[in-house]
């Protein structure tokens, strides 16, 4: 029972994560196809979706799309971002910086997992909002990972390791540890191409306006790409890092499933620095010719 209910949790949040990365109306037969799901069972999600009234149906092009109730469901949390000013525009400017992919990640239990994802046309990193990663072979996973004291992130990876389907994904605990060192000096994490041949990652950590749950941002593309750029790309994460370690007048408590107490004196290491940082605003690329897609 539990199992089928957590299934259901699951469809029914890929239905909505799916209306967040297509930004249209869906086909019963689009949603069954992206989400891996029999026809039938998407027709019956969609129809009790429908009674619910997070969605809407189109009966003359036969496709479905999001109502109005499910942003006044969470407005009470978009209320709560504006204290910081909105997220969104700075994450659409960063992703005008850098004309690449750009996401914000979390963590969820053993995983890394994507949130949000801004890509381009054609995107090097191919990610989706809501899908996992190992959280000791992400950039976001790792810079999560950082504001941890050693002995937990121990347990972390040995945790990632017994979970590791693939043993490309597998970390030797004291190699790993040393990496978060370096990370925790250059206050970034970076990927390149671990787990995708020629592709990575470069992660900064936020706290979360919502709860002071940290969070990952950060920007995939082209390993190349990322090692020939990465001064300005930092630059420009540096700026989205600045803008809410400048407005740590928000809820500091720290999520029971990230704990301890040592994870709020890291997080206050690596945001409670730089006075007057917001008034460093973001500037554009090094790299001319970056245009927005």
């Amino acid at each position: 029972m539990q199992e089928r209910t957590v299934k259901s949790a699951e469809r029914t949040l890929g239905v909505f994560e799916l209306f967040s990365e297509q930004q249209r109306p869906l086909s019963v037969g689009e949603i069954s196809r992206h989400l891996s799901i029999p026809q039938p069972s998407a027709s019956m999600l969609l129809r009790n979706l429908r009674a619910l009234g997070y969605l809407d149906y189109d009966e003359t092009g036969r496709r479905y799309s999001p109502t109005l109730r499910l942003p006044f469901l969470v407005s009470w949390i978009s209320r709560r971002f504006d204290r910081v000013g909105l997220m969104m525009p700075l994450l659409e400017r960063l992703f005008r910086q850098v004309g690449d992919t750009v996401f914000v990640g979390m963590q969820n239990r053993a995983s890394a997992q994507y949130i949000l994802v801004m890509k381009p046309e054609q995107p090097a990193m191919l990610i989706t909002s809501g899908m996992h990663r190992s959280l000791t072979v992400s950039a976001m996973g790792a810079m999560l990972l950082s504001l941890k004291p050693d002995e937990e992130i121990r347990r972390w990876v040995a945790r990632c390791n017994a979970e590791a389907d693939d043993p490309r994904v597998q970390v030797r605990t004291s190699e790993y540890l040393d990496r978060i060192a370096t990370i925790r000096t250059n206050r970034y994490a970076e990927t390149a191409g671990e787990i995708t041949p020629g592709v990575g990652a470069i992660a900064i950590a936020i706290a979360c306006p919502l709860n002071g749950t940290p969070l990952a941002v950060g920007v995939g593309g082209t390993v190349e790409r990322l090692a020939r750029d990465r001064p300005a790309i930092v630059r420009a994460l540096r700026a989205i890092e600045a803008h809410f370690a400048a407005e740590q007048g928000l809820p500091h408590e720290v999520n029971a499933d990230h704990g301890m107490a040592a994870e709020r004196s890291a997080r206050r290491a690596l945001f409670g620095h730089r006075p007057g940082a917001l008034a460093e605003q973001m500037r554009p690329l090094d790299r001319p010719g970056v245009a927005a897609r």
